[in-house]
């Protein structure tokens, strides 16, 4: 067990130090970041439908106070869980 322990966390931190060398240009960081991008974009069309559909969320952050159905979901989400509460006890 420790042997195994011993060889993962070298792994470990052998591949952070081989990271940190490689990104520690300019360059190297803006060629991993484009890959990463090119990445993303392979998988979202393998996403659920709603998933991508969702993707770039329009209502975050604080929502419009005179916005009636949205305020009246937040209030019942928020009463939710008391309610269950209540119920169990």
């Amino acid at each position: 067990m420790k042997k195994k322990y011993l060889l993962l966390s070298g792994f470990a931190i052998s591949a952070a130090g081989v990271t940190s060398y490689l990104l520690r240009k300019g360059s190297n960081r803006t060629m991993a970041k484009m890959m990463a991008n090119e990445v993303i974009e392979k998988i979202i069309p393998f996403m659920k439908k709603d998933d991508v559909k969702n993707l770039p969320v329009k209502k975050a952050g604080h929502p419009d106070p005179y916005d009636y159905e949205d305020t009246k979901m937040v209030e019942e989400g928020s009463v939710y869980p008391v309610n269950y509460y209540n119920k169990k006890q």
